[in-house]
């Protein structure tokens, strides 16, 4: 009686990502205890975020390495950021990929290529987020920067902000990361409205649901707006300037999901008119955001650089997701966040 071959699953994210090298450790313990067939593979694969952000000068795929090369000819399973092109023939084997991000539009037509399944991360960062959207919409209502600027002046002059509960809030997208922001503004007393694909019913905590056709009805009622939506053909420059136009004079909008949501010129011109109150995006439509961009200088905007999520809070629930997934793969049930791919093979 011969051995069963091994289930090899590779995992291409760098090891440092985790934060916690024993915490690492113990991930790939808790994956072998699953089946005594699996064998882990750790052999990083990143690309450049330029790359993985697209837009304009993209520069070209890292060469493989005879490790990667090894890694991924072997590989039926692979937890990963990035997959290099070509993938139908470096990774011939391959079943299942379990993106490392929320967003797979940078890996999605490479898996399409192949025989394999691909699933996301099933929101591993939306509390974070979520928590970070809600700290820049207190950050602009209750003044902070004007506070800062009176202390760094040595100023002892009152700056009074504007009171959350009874405020409405515009949620665009109704994802894990915009469901968790949902909870935290009901939790301050908001009136929280949700524009999504497919209505459905009104989840707890939400006083409306409407789909894309009552986008302009919702925006003129909201004295606040986040989005947190994937890139889709549907998607890309849905904010825009009849969009901005529509929200109250003084409103706030906040972009947390992808940068193609946004029509970043009308964005820079409602700010410097005064319409828009404040602005905060950690997401542009081309990342890293060039120095002379005018996004840089519209006032009343807060720019971060894709960083909303909290890696040391990410990568546990990472693991715990595809821990999930593995244990249904193997026992042939459906895989949870799993996306629907016209396979071009």
């Amino acid at each position: 009686m011969t051995d069963a071959p091994p289930i090899v699953v590779a995992i291409l994210y760098p090891r440092e990502w985790y934060g916690d090298p024993h915490g690492f450790d113990r991930e790939i313990d808790r994956l072998h205890q699953l089946d005594s067939r699996i064998e882990v593979v750790v052999e990083p694969y990143i690309e450049a975020h330029e790359r993985r952000a697209g837009g304009a000068d993209v520069p070209p795929a890292p060469e493989l390495t005879v490790a990667q090369h090894a890694a991924l000819a072997r590989a039926e399973i692979a937890l990963a950021m990035d997959l290099p092109d070509g993938l139908v023939d470096v990774a011939p084997r391959l079943r299942w990929v379990q993106s490392v991000g929320a967003g797979v539009n940078h890996i999605q037509a490479k898996v399409a290529a192949t025989d394999a399944r691909l699933t996301t991360n099933g929101g591993s960062n939306s509390i974070g987020i979520a928590e970070f959207g809600m700290a820049r919409l207190l950050e602009h209502w209750k003044r902070f920067d004007d506070l800062r600027g009176f202390q760094a002046e040595h100023r002892w002059e009152a700056r009074f902000g504007r009171q959350l509960s009874g405020c409405t809030l515009a949620l665009i997208g109704f994802g894990p990361i915009n469901q968790a922001i949902a909870a935290r503004a009901a939790a301050f007393g908001m009136r929280v409205l949700v524009v999504r694909r497919s209505p459905g019913s009104t989840p707890p905590g939400v006083e409306g649901v409407v789909g894309p056709d009552g986008l302009l009805a919702v925006l003129a009622e909201s004295d606040a707006v986040i989005a947190a939506v994937p890139e889709t053909p549907a998607s890309i420059g849905m904010i825009g300037a009849t969009e901005l136009a529509a929200m109250p004079k003084g409103a706030f909008f906040c972009n947390l999901g992808r940068g193609s949501l946004v029509d970043e010129a009308a964005l820079v011109s409602s700010l410097r008119s005064g319409h828009l109150g404040g602005a905060a995006i950690d997401v542009a439509s081309v990342e890293p955001l060039p120095a002379d961009h005018p996004l840089w200088d519209a006032p009343r905007l807060r720019i971060s650089a894709h960083c909303s999520s909290v890696p040391a809070a990410m990568f546990p629930s990472v693991h715990r997701v595809f821990r999930d997934n593995l244990a249904r793969y193997l026992a042939g049930e459906p895989l949870a966040s799993e996306v629907a791919l016209e396979h071009g093979r």
